[in-house]
């Protein structure tokens, strides 16, 4: 397997039908805390939190907090110590304070940056064959929204509405769509789609609020409950609630009916959707795409002849180890990154 082998294979994959699915390693790469940093958050601020607001979960903390000073990750922390409710909403919330102070700063690098983006090369490139693209993230930012938006890309979230908008997946899939009118003497008026990525966003969004029984998205500092899932037992029953479910259908679909799959930073961790990863990653080419490969990833790229793996280098992050089935190889380019892999092998 050459390089030229390689770039083909990539190319290729970005055809009509292409899924992409984007991971935590994604918005690491600018900054935004990942489960080691936001567990540190967690331990430091949940006690005081819990102090202030006179809350009775503390003993239910207790147990996580040990786990986390021994040295468990996150994810495995909560979820075998988290069944109260009250608990589950003050780490949703303590978890959305953490990114919301990192966010911000990403998100002006994105929008201030002479060069644009690399997700939005991305999309531009991917609307030269098609009008949408679904994209599923597991991340509560809105740094995939901000790539849209700075190339003028519009998004189907689900919710319809600017300043606040409200959970309802028929108008903002209408809101796609702009009427055409044809001038001459017998005038037509069609409708035409317009370019958009269709966002599944499972584990819910820094921007979801719950109100008096409605769903909204807003960037507004909104009065109600911060709607997304932390890790954790909660997490299972809550994606079952709007809007999750929906959201986990729709991305749940997209995965069933893909021609390809475009893994960014993504760590094949996530249980609902690796239901339907699992059996589409072996039938059609796939790309993971990471700094460094999990071990779920790893054996998925064993067990599935068609998906092609790269990271980085271990002796050197300016080249790129590739694994296609049993062949490896190490490339002089660090095409392991985003931005270099859309310049290197795409072009844009």
């Amino acid at each position: 397997m050459d390089q030229e082998q390689v770039y083909t294979d990539v190319q290729d994959l970005f055809r009509k039908g292409l899924v992409i699915i984007v991971g935590s390693g994604a918005s690491s790469a600018l900054d935004i805390p990942g489960m080691g940093a936001l567990a540190k958050y967690l331990q430091e601020n949940i006690p005081k939190a819990i102090s202030s607001k006179s809350l009775k979960c503390l003993p239910q903390w207790k147990p996580v907090s040990d786990r986390l000073e021994q040295g468990t990750g996150l994810e495995d922390a909560l979820v075998n110590g988290v069944d109260s409710d009250e608990l589950a909403t003050l780490i949703a919330t303590q978890i959305a304070d953490c990114l919301l102070k990192e966010e911000i700063g990403a998100i002006e690098k994105l929008l201030s940056d002479n060069e644009t983006p690399a997700f939005s090369r991305i999309f531009q490139h991917i609307f030269k064959t098609t009008k949408s693209v679904d994209v599923i993230t597991t991340n509560y930012d809105r740094l995939l929204e901000v790539q849209a938006a700075r190339v003028g890309i519009a998004v189907d979230s689900m919710f319809y509405g600017q300043t606040v908008g409200k959970f309802d997946q028929v108008q903002s899939s209408k809101a796609m769509l702009r009427p055409d009118n044809q001038p001459g003497k017998r005038r037509v008026s069609t409708v035409q789609t317009v370019p958009h990525i269709r966002l599944s966003k499972p584990h819910g969004s820094l921007d979801w609020f719950t109100y008096n029984g409605q769903q909204y998205r807003s960037d507004l500092a909104f009065p109600g409950a911060r709607r997304i899932v932390a890790p954790g037992k909660s997490k299972y029953r809550q994606g079952y609630d709007v809007p999750f479910d929906r959201q986990r259908e729709r991305a749940n679909s997209a995965i069933d009916s893909a021609q390809a799959l475009l893994f960014v930073g993504y760590g094949f961790n996530d249980d609902h959707l690796q239901t339907h990863i699992k059996d589409k990653i072996r039938e059609v080419p796939s790309l993971i795409l990471s700094r460094t490969f999990t071990e779920n990833a790893k054996k998925y790229l064993s067990t599935s002849p068609k998906a092609l793996g790269i990271e980085a280098d271990t002796s050197n992050r300016k080249f790129s180890h590739v694994q296609k089935g049993d062949t490896e190889t190490v490339l002089n380019r660090p095409i392991w990154n985003l931005m270099d892999l859309v310049k290197e092998v795409l072009g844009k």
